[in-house]
């Protein structure tokens, strides 16, 4: 018999790591700790000037704060690395644009400044969230900084130059953040979790909840409008023709754990329109040549995790098919898809890798898939080593980049793109506009 491998022992790894028992022991811990200090009701806060969702995320804080019993302790910071953020001009542009329609979503208001914040600008209210941080009021008031840092009418303020103290402070605000395993502005972090901008609340409500925080008259979770309102209003007749020929496009990596989430999502809101969905596969960051810090890699982990819980999709036993899994998975796409099975093909394999632990690389385990999926693994064998998916991969990739997008998923409905599971909502407002006019 073959003596397992390291590869072999992983997925057990990653299943034990994302277990619900796991998860527990750990919240308990930092519960007891947190009890001990006193600091069960504090929330710590990084924002960074430079990131328009941090506004949005301030005010949305203000808000939590009157219906739970909770201290929230700010922190700014300012770096951006270029490894957490591999195409910085396109993540600046979509920033704002999304920051936007998010706080349009929840009612809160956007950061509609129609030029960026020049850098005298953003070093200036830099300084003026350090000196709020200790304030009594000083949520509220680096919600003003940023409010008047991001609007269409900004303020004219005199300059603040940062003293050798303000340095001091910043580099502390962001050895914390890097200590406690993260690596960018706009988050939250309760017991050890870690919650980014608005769009993650919902866990941290339930968080605060749990833990006895709730106010008698406070109502029930809020921030859920971007995953839990979507089809909700779609047209489920079976024999209903379609909505529209336009095609819900997927950029999407076998790789990338949000894309298994996107694609099964993609597939309810496709199904639920009745509009067609075209997969375009692209070959992940890594095989790009563009790196993945450790801490990004954890954090996409257990995030994607408790968002699979969320939606009801399974994920955890993860084999991770970077490289020769990525390669033979792409390989067999066109043959899935002449047989119309492309879809199907692609679900099954996200599911193996990311929810089954099944070994891609290996032929006993595309064999599985494969079948699964309704391919002859005699004729899928044969086409292994065919390299003529790497064109197809690359024109996908260009195409995502002339949407103003730079990772997966990201989501094309005619003319109206976004990038993110989280933000399908975006497309389903397109795609009930279009059946309205029809």
């Amino acid at each position: 018999m073959r003596r397992p491998v390291k590869a072999d022992l992983i997925p057990w790894l990653a299943r034990a790591l994302s277990s619900s028992p796991h998860y527990a022991l750990q919240r308990s811990i930092h519960s007891v700790r947190a009890r001990m200090r006193g600091e069960r009701d504090l929330v710590l806060v990084f924002v960074n000037p430079r990131d328009p969702s941090g506004l949005p995320l301030l005010q949305a804080l203000l808000e939590l704060q009157e219906r739970f019993r909770v201290r929230f302790q700010l922190h700014t910071v300012w770096q951006q690395d270029d490894e957490i953020f591999p195409e910085p001009a396109l993540w600046h542009d979509w920033a704002q644009q999304d920051a936007i329609k998010l706080a349009k979503l929840y009612n809160l208001t956007p950061p509609c400044r129609p030029t960026p914040p020049s850098k005298t600008e953003l070093m200036s209210a830099k300084t003026r969230l350090l000196n709020t941080e200790k304030a009594d009021e000083g949520l509220s008031t680096a919600t003003q900084i940023l409010q008047d840092l991001w609007s269409s009418n900004a303020p004219s303020e005199p300059t603040l130059e940062p003293s050798d103290h303000h340095n001091q402070s910043l580099l502390e605000n962001e050895n914390l953040l890097r200590r406690l395993g993260h690596y960018q502005g706009s988050m939250t972090c309760y017991l050890g979790e870690w919650f980014w901008g608005v769009d993650r609340l919902d866990h941290l409500e339930r968080s605060l909840t749990d833990q006895g925080l709730k106010r008698d008259t406070a109502p029930a979770i809020t921030y859920t409008r971007t995953w839990a309102d979507l089809t909700k209003d779609a047209i489920r007749l079976p024999d209903h023709p379609p909505e529209s020929d336009t095609a819900l496009e997927i950029f999407f990596s076998i790789r990338s754990p949000y894309s298994y989430l996107g694609l099964e999502r993609a597939i309810q809101l496709a199904e639920a329109w009745n509009i067609p969905l075209h997969l375009r596969p692209v070959l992940p960051m890594v095989m790009r040549g563009l790196s993945v810090p450790d801490a990004k890699k954890w954090y996409i982990f257990r995030d994607t995790k408790r968002e699979a819980n969320k939606l009801g999709i399974p994920y955890g036993f993860v084999a991770d098919p970077l490289g020769p899994g990525v390669e033979r998975c792409y390989a067999l796409f066109e043959y899935a898809r002449s047989l119309g099975r492309g879809i199907e093909y692609m679900r099954t394999y996200a599911r193996a890798v990311n929810a089954e632990g099944i070994r891609s690389e290996t032929d006993e385990g595309l064999k599985l898939i494969a079948e699964r999926s309704g391919l002859e693994w005699h004729k899928a064998k044969a086409l292994l080593d065919d390299q003529s998916w790497r064109d197809w991969a690359e024109v996908n990739l260009q195409a995502m980049y002339n949407c103003g997008l730079w990772g997966v998923p990201s989501f094309r409905y005619g003319e109206v793109t976004c990038w993110g599971q989280d933000r399908l909502w975006v497309i389903e407002n397109e795609i009930r506009n279009k059946s309205a006019q029809h």
